[in-house]
């Protein structure tokens, strides 16, 4: 049997008086009825869920109260904070869990809000049950002041007045039921459960009969009973209640607050509470154009998780491949007794690994301590082949302790190996953005970046950047079109791949990039998209010879773009 993730079930006796039930796989006592039945049956039913932001909040609350003194109740920010409004109609979201995938950003820029209830509707209109009725653009019309509301109905009119006579919230189906039909909310309910639960075309007739019928006995006019029963037929898929979409409402407000008024505690909270709607270094990317500035593991300084040093982030030694828990913990145990003088006093101590090792020095983590990487990864070799004093050999104690004397070897490793070295290991960058290694040999291949994309409506260009996140869609017509975004290193945009382009493209959009875009920008209520004609991976033998930047190579195994998690309800 399936289990719920979230599912609690309460009676006021043990369960097992209502309802058999068994062990489940995981370990977890389950009901044998499904969610329906134990409804049914009369018991409490609950879906218990986790929210990232959750985290986010409390421990960029905890930062800010540490550096400041300043405490923040998220549930008392003013609706209105002019800073946080601007972000959210700007749709600088990125980082804020539930509004920063680009078809929430998308939103944003159309509905323009206004106060924190404005996050609450488009958290609801993105939702399968609101997008499903075909409101979304005159909700957006209406909003935005472009079209009024239709009249019909006194009782519905005040229903639906604050979301412009459309049906946002599941709630809606049940109030607007009560209204035009003269029944009690309990009644109206289970009306709008059994449209739920219509499974073909014969109930739907035999209830659409039923609900016009009764509205012409309650005095509704037959056009106007047709219209809303239109729109409660097709309100049947996942939607938002009105509490859930106002308690998830005020978390993503609360959260765009944080990042508008203390980007450096917002950051490193949510860097340590990442939402995966991105991969990480998306959002390392985003807070570096915020002015953020971040620094390398450091034996010596570095935490578990990212941690603010001074004005920075210092990326955590989580971070480093290969280095795991037990490692990591090692070296945090024996700093409390004092920092490293070196990287042979760091390997007695810690008894770290000979790859674990590797990965610190590849990765800056003993840069601090003046010797190049070519001389610590030499001091490394030397401590792991031959046995010393500084390497105790099986039960043997440590007899005297001394910083290493090894000369460094003549030269440094180049800027690029670092670079490499770095992001294979972090899997992001605390320098300059990967697309500025790739952006000497870009020239005459692009004729644009992501900051002319608004210069650029209505023609075409040639753009490129790493991909981030893709997700495909079917179309009514039986294709598959794409939606990717990508980065360079100005920001984040968005390209749409229509099914004949898709064809030509799909094999090879699982690699991180560069991908050069040739398409027509386009724009709608200030968001713009990319309309692809074509997408190619840039650097493949045979096609541009794009080299990472001169003299070196590009990386062996660069990351993979991420599957897009959007709400659903399309972009």
């Amino acid at each position: 049997l399936s289990v719920h993730p979230g599912g609690i079930v309460i009676g006021r006796k043990p369960i097992d008086s209502y309802v058999p039930i068994q062990p489940a796989k995981k370990g977890v006592m389950i009901t044998q009825y499904d969610k329906d039945g134990v409804e049914a049956i009369g018991l409490v039913k609950l879906d218990l869920l986790g929210n990232r932001s959750l985290s986010t909040i409390r421990q960029a609350c905890e930062q800010i109260r540490r550096r400041g003194g300043r405490q923040i109740d998220i549930e008392a920010l003013p609706p209105a904070d002019p800073q946080t409004i601007r972000l959210l109609q700007k749709a600088q979201t990125v980082g804020c869990n539930q509004i920063e995938s680009p078809a929430m950003r998308h939103l944003l820029l159309a509905l323009q809000p206004r106060c924190a209830r404005d996050v609450m509707k488009a958290l609801a209109l993105i939702r399968p049950g609101a997008a499903s009725i075909g409101m979304k653009e005159a909700f957006i019309r209406r909003q935005r002041g472009l079209e009024q509301p239709p009249r019909g109905h006194p009782k519905v009119d005040a229903i639906l007045k604050e979301t412009g006579g459309v049906m946002l919230y599941e709630d809606d189906v049940m109030l607007v039921a009560a209204a035009m039909l003269g029944s009690s909310l309990a009644e109206a309910d289970r009306f709008r459960k059994t449209i739920q639960k219509c499974t073909d075309d014969q109930q739907r007739r035999e209830l659409s009969a039923e609900f016009l019928s009764r509205c012409r006995a309650a005095g509704v006019e037959s056009d106007y009973a047709r219209s809303m029963w239109t729109q409660m037929a097709k309100f049947n898929a996942y939607s938002f209640c009105r509490a859930h979409a106002g308690s998830y409402g005020i978390l993503a407000y609360g959260v765009a607050y944080l990042k508008a008024h203390h980007p450096l505690e917002f950051w490193v909270a949510a860097l340590n509470n990442n939402q995966s709607m991105y991969p990480l270094r998306v959002y390392v990317e985003q807070a570096k154009r915020a002015g953020v500035r971040f620094l390398r593991p450091q034996v010596n300084r570095a935490g578990e998780e990212f941690t603010i040093e001074a004005d920075a982030i210092r990326v955590g030694l989580a971070r480093v491949a290969g280095l795991g828990p037990a490692a990591v913990g090692a070296i945090l145990e024996a700093r409390d007794r004092g920092p490293f003088e070196g990287l042979s006093d760091c390997l007695v101590r810690t008894g770290l690994g000979r790859d674990e090792a590797r990965a610190l020095v590849l990765c800056g983590a003993f840069d601090a301590f003046g010797r190049s990487r070519p001389g610590l990864m030499m001091e490394l070799n030397l401590f792991f082949t031959h046995p010393s004093p500084q390497r105790p050999g099986p039960g043997q104690g440590r007899l005297l302790h001394s910083p290493c004397a090894l000369p460094d070897p003549p030269g440094d490793y180049s800027p690029q190996k670092k670079y490499l070295d770095e992001w294979s290991l972090l899997g992001l960058s605390v320098g300059e953005h990967i697309m500025s290694l790739y952006r000497p040999s870009l020239v005459g291949l692009v004729d644009a970046d992501s900051r002319e994309l608004p210069g650029r409506i209505g023609r075409e260009l040639r753009i490129a950047g790493v991909l981030e996140a893709r997700r495909s869609a079917p179309t009514r017509k039986g294709g598959t079109m794409m939606f990717l975004t990508l980065d360079d290193e100005f920001g984040l945009f968005e390209a749409t791949v229509f099914p004949d382009a898709v064809a030509g493209i799909r094999s090879a959009l699982d690699r991180y990039g560069p991908y050069r875009i040739t398409g027509r920008v386009e724009e709608q209520y200030g968001s713009i998209t990319i309309n692809a004609r074509r997408v190619e991976l840039l650097g493949r033998r045979g096609e541009t010879g794009l080299s990472f930047a001169p003299g070196s190579n590009k990386p062996a195994a660069p990351p993979r773009p991420s599957d897009e998690k959007t709400p659903a309800g399309g972009r």
